[in-house]
């Protein structure tokens, strides 16, 4: 073996910020959705609410972006999650996708309780609360095909979107 690099698995030097637990919320299109059907893929997490008034519809355009590049890659999802589901419930949030060309068979918007949202959102990935206040991170998340998160990109330059589709195209392959 004469590079380390060459001799480990694809994807073994992104760092493990520990595994996504199962979960179950409601679909834009008011559809159960089971974080069981992300297993096996490589999958982008976002943040965001239908009443951002900035970040939001930002980080929707670039995810729009990064949808059209990864269409058609059956091992690849994208999952947006509103941190605000008081508010967005599926209709609602089902309209603010499709402004942005989503929900497509890869991209899928997601509500739940405020208890699955916080579970996510804070115990899990660590970018924003729901309870009492909503806050978010404009972080692009990258989780492995074992469900576990991978990496955190900028969402609000083109450096971090190329950086993730980088390090997403070595996990697939891994």
């Amino acid at each position: 073996c004469l590079a380390a690099a060459s001799c480990s698995r694809p994807g073994s030097n992104l760092p493990d910020y520990g595994k996504v637990p199962d979960f179950h919320m409601t679909d834009s299109t008011g559809q159960p959705f089971s974080s069981g059907t992300l297993a096996g893929k490589v999958w982008v997490a976002d943040f965001i609410y239908t009443n951002c008034p900035d970040e939001c519809p930002m980080m929707t355009s670039k995810m729009h972006v990064v949808a059209k590049k990864l269409q058609g890659e059956n091992d690849v999802r994208i999952v947006s999650i509103s941190v605000d589901p008081e508010r967005d419930k599926p209709p609602v949030l089902n309209e603010f996708a499709k402004r942005y060309g989503g929900p497509t068979e890869q991209w899928t918007f997601l509500t739940g309780s405020p208890e699955t949202v916080h579970l996510l959102a804070y115990t899990t990935f660590h970018v924003g609360d729901v309870l009492g206040k909503i806050e978010h991170s404009t972080k692009f998340i990258l989780v492995d095909k074992q469900g576990k998160i991978r990496g955190y990109y900028s969402s609000t330059d083109g450096e971090g979107i190329q950086a993730m589709l980088k390090d997403l195209s070595v996990l697939r392959r891994g």
